[in-house]
Order: C-alpha cells, then structure tokens, then sequence
C-alpha cells in the first residue's frame, strides 16, 4: 500500500459514486470495476490495488495491510460509500514438511 499522503495526493472520497474515490487531478471517478468479483480497482504508482481499501485508508489514516476490509454482508453491490469493516487476517505459519514415497 502507498502511503496516505501519496494517496491524498491522487485521490479524494467523494459520495457521488459507488467506487467511493474520485481522481482529483481528472476530476472524474474511479469506475473500474472487476467483472468477476464486482470490486471497483485503482491504480497508483503502476500498482493495482482494491479501491475499497483505499477508501479505508482515506477514512480512518490506518493502513489496512496487516487485516482484510470488508463490506457489510446487506452491501451486495459492494458500494464503498457505506461502512467497511476491518477484520484481522490470519497468517498460517511456513513449515517445512518432508515427505517420503515408502
């Protein structure tokens, strides 16, 4: 993730799309939106990244690497202008497995 002010810089919130972002130089919205998983996308810097964790980020300034963001399970059409949640994710641990034909 960039950081916020690399962001800031960039994008602004705006409540006047469902992406939640506007690009503030183009003064037009993020309205790329992945066909499969309904999820709006922005780039920044040449990196893909999901718009509802930008929006996050703009809202509250806590960077959302370290735990998974998510809609409220009512937000079928994944609309960033309503509430995200933050949830923490779990990392299993690397562990080397050997593993033997006999």
């Amino acid at each position: 993730m960039p950081p916020l002010w690399r962001i800031q810089e960039l994008l602004e919130l705006t409540d006047e799309h469902p992406s939640g972002l506007r690009y503030i130089n183009k003064d037009k919205p993020v309205n790329r939106l992945h066909k499969c998983t309904g999820y709006y996308l922005v780039s920044i810097d040449a990196e893909v990244y999901q718009a509802h964790r930008i929006v996050y980020y703009l809202r509250t300034g806590e960077c959302p690497d370290s735990c998974s963001i998510s809609h409220h399970s009512s937000n079928v059409d994944k609309d960033n202008r309503q509430e995200l949640y933050k949830s923490w994710i779990s990392r299993p641990h690397k562990r080397k497995e050997s593993w033997s034909w006999n």
